[in-house]
């Protein structure tokens, strides 16, 4: 791991391979809090420094708050308190349409065309959930990191609400494009994840081969481990057509460029070389947009945070908040 970096700039991290430290002790049942007829669930991390501002954690399209690696969360909480939530239409918060719907192809994931009709709520909506449910916790301003679809949902909160974000640190987003440029793989498996897939042992497989292509060349782990942590997650909560609205929701926004280009909230981008979902051009343009913002590339990794490269990921979150208070 390189070493600490200042508050703007580029630089290239050669690898981000940590030894993985011991998970923390999860609460496995929090109340739901109800934002505004919106329902989420969320969890909170403790830290030894009570009193830090929190960092709030947003996740990506169909994750779930359970798929932070415990890596990451372990070294982050070693700084601040932190506060996990599902998304709208991810894990056990709010469904905003069926679970499952077998009419759903893959044609109909959507793409650089703008999909005909209207979706049910955009990515602004979805900041607004994440406002509500720091108001509901009482929680003036805070830190946000936001992986994937969560750092374009982060990047939205930072442009509406400067007054209550802190920092955003974005891993593995985009500057605020249309849509995605993905490799051809990456695109099929994200088309296929809204197909329904009655078969548990093939809907195991087809994510971890999914997570295989997402990873690139990312170490993932032995595929036993990972075998038993799709497993959880599967049942924890997999909603096929909620991975598809919130699809639509990262369409319907739009070019988010102008929001960018005018915030100055402390912005940090940290993004793999070889990323196939969200291709690094994509990302290294918000140097452009922003000539303040910190942009770290990682060599060898693709579009995946994992108990091997969490540390490191977050070690580079916490140096960049170490930036953000020194004179």
């Amino acid at each position: 791991m390189a070493g600490r970096r200042g508050r703007s700039g580029r630089e290239r991290w050669s690898g981000c391979r940590q030894e993985i430290t011991r998970p923390l002790r999860r609460i496995p049942h929090l109340p739901h809090l109800d934002l505004d007829g919106v329902t989420l669930w969320y969890d909170t991390v403790p830290s030894p420094n009570s009193d830090a501002p929190p960092a709030l954690l947003i996740q990506g399209l169909g994750m779930q708050a359970t798929d932070w690696p415990a890596s990451l969360l372990s070294s982050l909480a070693s700084t601040r308190p932190l506060i996990l939530f599902d998304n709208r239409d991810a894990g056990l918060s709010q469904l905003f349409g069926p679970q499952h719907d077998p009419e759903l192809r893959e044609e109909a994931f959507p793409g650089w065309n703008q999909p005909s009709g209207h979706p049910p709520y955009t990515l602004f909506d979805m900041a607004a959930d994440t406002i509500r449910l720091l108001d509901a916790l009482e929680i003036p301003t805070a830190h946000l990191a936001g992986f994937s679809m969560g750092g374009m949902i982060a990047q939205i909160l930072g442009a509406q609400h400067p007054d209550r974000v802190s920092s955003v640190s974005g891993l593995m987003t985009s500057a605020g494009q249309d849509w995605l440029n993905s490799t051809a793989e990456a695109d099929r498996m994200m088309r296929r994840s809204i197909v329904q897939v009655a078969d548990q042992e093939s809907l195991v497989d087809f994510f971890l081969a999914a997570e295989e292509v997402f990873a690139g060349p990312s170490l993932i782990g032995d595929r036993s481990t990972r075998y038993q942590a799709t497993l959880a997650a599967l049942s924890r909560g997999h909603h096929t057509a909620g991975i598809w609205r919130q699809a639509l929701a990262m369409r319907a926004t739009g070019d988010r460029r102008h929001l960018l280009g005018g915030t100055t909230v402390p912005l940090l981008m940290v993004h793999g070389r070889e990323d196939p979902v969200i291709a690094f051009t994509q990302a290294a343009a918000i140097t452009e947009l922003r000539q303040d913002a910190c942009f770290i590339e990682l060599s060898q990794t693709g579009h995946v945070l994992t108990e091997d490269n969490g540390g490191c990921v977050a070690g580079i979150i916490s140096a960049f908040w170490d930036s953000l208070a020194q004179p």
